[in-house]
């Protein structure tokens, strides 16, 4: 027994000569991070945050480590937030203020990017509840900077939810607040939207016409010359909207914006005698509407868990916090059984991640590379296709050549499923009606072993098999 005694605390020694090397050094990464955040700079570093995570998140962490680790899953969010996987981002926003931060401005923070994510689903009524939270943490934070610009959050959300008095008593109390330039701009773009809304259009443009040249970001400047576009398009005034719709496809990267550029410039040129023109900003749009979809589907899955959120904000880890005192016997427990269930945990995480890593490499193939196909001269010729399909995605044709039997036009039918062209461009390249197109996928689907609906599903998972 003696023995046994000196083993169990041998081990309890060196874990904790270990752990505590590791966990100053995680604590070390938060607050690096804490400190590029006051200089309004989020650190990318996801290698040292994954580190950090992976060393507080556990029982002991719950107890000792309970801010930095809220902090150090705020960061990862806003990381894979930057990496467009908002569900994910959203995923580590609700653990963070799960955990409560002491510090109001993570509060104000991380509740202020779950209304961002919200409002980018139109869910305008849960963005404003996170909205309001983060504006009540930044007033006790007493940061006028946070504190204002917040204000034209939810200013913006009354606007989308039509209750223009709501919108004009916001903005009266944004007016008293002088942060920057960027700030006024911003103030204005709203004041414009508004009124933009209520179809006030001479006036909208008086305010969002003021501060066109101000300097701020591309973003910001591109939200606001979409609202002049708009407002001219309104008006019947096409051709003043043109510069802006131009301005905003040349160096906007939101795929709301550009969608809404190319409205403009596609009703420019329609009838236009050019029809290269026409096709380059058909083609163009298409792309963006096709990243537009896929953007809204990731918003969509992450307002759908913070609308869960708010319903039931029940406890995360539950089993980290029921942890209590019970003697070296249970507390070796603790930690050999936390460090099975991290083993486990981290298996699986990285076997998810691998899948996850494996299909955004096919899809963003098919993706980067359906530019190639979007033209219906190479449909007509099958060698050239087979060449150019098997040399940029894996060998797809002889894949499913081999494998399903299929014949010519039933794997190009296959491969347009694959690259998500809608039914009409599928019937326009292969020459025939619509509902040719809807019964064949409904034979070959049949004869895969699946449906229609789940065709793309099916074959994504062939290729990734």
């Amino acid at each position: 027994m003696r023995h046994i005694g000196k083993m169990v605390v041998g081990a309890l020694l060196v874990m904790s000569c270990s752990s505590c090397a590791r966990w100053r050094d995680a604590k070390e990464v938060v607050a690096e991070a804490d400190s590029l955040l006051l200089h309004k700079i989020v650190t990318r570093d996801t290698a040292a945050l994954n580190f950090a995570i992976n060393t507080l998140d556990g029982p002991l962490g719950y107890i000792f480590a309970k801010q930095d680790l809220a902090k150090a899953y705020y960061f990862m969010g806003r990381n894979f937030y930057y990496l467009n996987d908002f569900s994910t981002a959203a995923d580590y926003y609700i653990l963070c203020d799960h955990l409560n931060p002491k510090d109001p401005l993570y509060r104000g923070r991380i509740n202020s990017c779950m209304g961002f994510l919200c409002k980018q689903d139109s869910c305008f009524e849960e963005a404003l509840e996170f909205y309001e939270r983060s504006s009540l943490a930044f007033k006790v934070a007493g940061n006028d900077w946070y504190y204002a610009h917040n204000l034209l959050n939810v200013a913006e959300r009354y606007i989308y939810l039509n209750e223009f008095a709501k919108v004009d008593s916001v903005l009266r109390e944004a007016a008293l607040y002088h942060v920057d330039s960027a700030y006024y701009a911003r103030l204005m773009d709203m004041s414009g939207f508004s009124l933009f809304r209520q179809q006030q259009y001479d006036s909208a443009l008086t305010y969002l016409l003021s501060v066109k040249d101000y300097p701020r970001n591309i973003e910001a400047k591109c939200f606001s010359y979409k609202l002049i576009t708009k407002c001219y398009f309104d008006m019947g005034k096409l051709q003043l909207a043109i510069p802006y719709a131009e301005y905003i496809v040349q160096y906007s990267t939101n795929p709301n914006y550009r969608s809404s550029a190319y409205c403009i410039l596609l009703h420019s040129v329609d009838g236009h005698e050019d029809v290269n023109v026409l096709a380059k900003y058909s083609n163009e749009r298409e792309y963006n509407d096709r990243l537009l979809r896929h953007t809204s589907e990731s918003y969509a899955k992450a307002s759908h868990k913070l609308k869960a959120y708010l319903d039931n904000p029940h406890p995360y880890r539950i089993l980290y916090i029921l942890i209590g005192g019970g003697g070296v016997a249970l507390l070796l427990l603790l930690v050999l059984a936390h460090m099975l269930y991290k083993r486990w945990r981290n298996t699986l995480k990285r076997q998810d991640q691998e899948k996850q890593n494996r299909r955004e490499l096919f899809e963003r193939k098919l993706f980067d590379h359906s530019v190639h196909f979007m033209c219906s001269d190479i449909w007509d010729d099958t060698n050239h296709l087979r060449e150019k399909v098997n040399s940029y995605c894996d060998n797809i044709f002889y894949r499913l050549e081999d494998t399903f039997h299929l014949r010519e036009h039933e794997i190009m039918i296959c491969l347009m499923v694959l690259m998500d062209f809608s039914r009409d461009k599928m019937a326009a390249y292969l020459h025939v009606l619509p509902n040719t197109i809807s019964k064949s996928k409904s034979k070959i689907a049949k004869q895969l072993g699946t449906t229609s609906g789940d065709l793309r599903e099916f074959l994504i998972n062939f290729m990734l098999s």
